[in-house]
């Protein structure tokens, strides 16, 4: 982390247009909940991230903090030892930061005050993937968390990932890339949910570190205007934090434009898997998801190529897998990584085996947990996409 200990002030409302540049990118920091201490270590590395990119491209900064004297604004990161942050909006009253139709606002304003030929979203915060209720503002998790009392507490109200997936697609201009640095974000469901909003993806399966990305050499990645570099430069540099007990974090980067070849080819396996009366077992599968009830460890979120290598007749996977690979352009393998705050090692990761994207595969043991999964996977379009109304589920 930077040492930087520059604080950001909310106070300022400047409604000017400035000349379009090559790329804004936009984080939209919901921290009104338990991760609103690492807000301004973060906001300093951004800061010295933006010494590194031109000074005609825009680094925003939506925050909203669990702090009671200080309303959500909009900040714009520069290379200016005097003036690194300038507030340029300033919202009167606190909201909901998992309101969509607040993110839609805060967005559309950033686009149509700092233009430019692209845009990039940081979407910054709690994170649980595809795991949805009906509301688009939900008790249930998803992302955005925000409690509402400007208090460091995650019991609040989260955005599902089809509400976000519509207050995206709603604004003036779709994205270059989103990447999600949040925890669990790299499943297939949240990914096909998003493919008409961004060209990529760039996430972890897995939980992330507290204290987020290394921005200081992010910030420059994602401004990197050749896309392979780009996306791989902001894997590598996220990839190269070493947790404590000497684990990476996996990450993958999707083009989204090639998800719905890989729905048909998935589509197609799963049928002839369950078609042919497969048994499926989950034992020791690449997952990255857990938590406990009444003592009872669940898994939920299965590496999709793992599971597909397992149950899927040889042929059938080598075609398959020639989608995936189409789609997911790049990952980081790592050996462990945090589940729910634990380094897990009862699994064994191969690069034959690591695919670095999870799906939901519906299982009868899902009936007995907290939550329906079953009865929820029906609300993503990815259900739908591959058909497993079709399979009994």
């Amino acid at each position: 982390m930077t040492a930087l200990v520059l604080l950001t002030s909310c106070s300022k409302d400047e409604e000017k247009v400035v000349p379009p540049a090559k790329r804004t990118v936009i984080a939209y920091m919901a921290a009104e909940n338990s991760l609103s201490g690492f807000t301004q270590s973060d906001i300093n590395e951004m800061i010295a991230g933006v010494k590194s990119i031109s000074k005609y491209d825009n680094m925003m900064v939506f925050v909203d903090r669990a702090n009671p004297s200080e309303k959500p604004c909009i900040i714009r990161l520069q290379n200016n030892d005097k003036q690194p942050t300038d507030t340029v909006k300033k919202y009167e009253h606190d909201f909901y930061t998992s309101d969509p139709e607040k993110m839609k606002e805060v967005i559309q304003w950033v686009m149509t005050n700092y233009p430019a030929d692209d845009y990039g979203l940081i979407l910054w915060g709690h994170g649980n993937g595809w795991v949805i209720m009906n509301d688009s503002v939900t008790s249930q998790r998803a992302i955005a968390v925000d409690n509402g009392n400007n208090k460091a507490s995650d019991q609040g109200l989260w955005m599902n990932i089809p509400s976000l997936r519509v207050a995206l697609k709603s604004l003036p201009h779709p994205f270059k890339f989103i990447f999600a640095d949040c925890c669990n974000m790299q499943n297939v469901e949240t990914t096909y949910e998003l493919k008409d909003v961004t060209e990529y993806y760039i996430a972890s399966p897995a939980g992330i570190p507290g204290s987020g990305a290394p921005y200081k050499k992010v910030i420059p990645d994602l401004f990197n205007y050749d896309d392979v570099q780009m996306y791989q430069k902001t894997c590598d540099d996220y990839y190269d934090i070493i947790d404590e007990e000497g684990g990476h974090l996996p990450l993958s980067v999707i083009r989204t434009d090639r998800l719905p070849q890989l729905a048909q080819a998935t589509k197609l396996i799963l049928n002839n898997i369950y078609q042919s009366g497969t048994n499926i077992n989950t034992d020791k599968l690449i997952y990255y998801y857990a938590y406990s009830m009444k003592k009872k460890e669940e898994h939920v979120m299965y590496d999709m190529n793992d599971f597909l290598l397992r149950h899927a007749d040889e042929q059938d996977y080598k075609n398959w897998l020639k989608a995936f690979n189409e789609a997911v352009v790049y990952k980081k393998m790592s050996e462990r990584w945090q589940v729910m705050g634990t380094l897990y090692f009862d699994f064994e990761v191969t690069e034959e085996r690591f695919g670095g994207v999870s799906m939901f595969i519906p299982l009868k043991r899902y009936q007995e947990t907290l939550l329906k999964y079953n009865e929820l996977i029906p609300k993503m379009a990815w259900y739908h996409a591959v058909g497993w109304s079709e399979l009994g589920w």
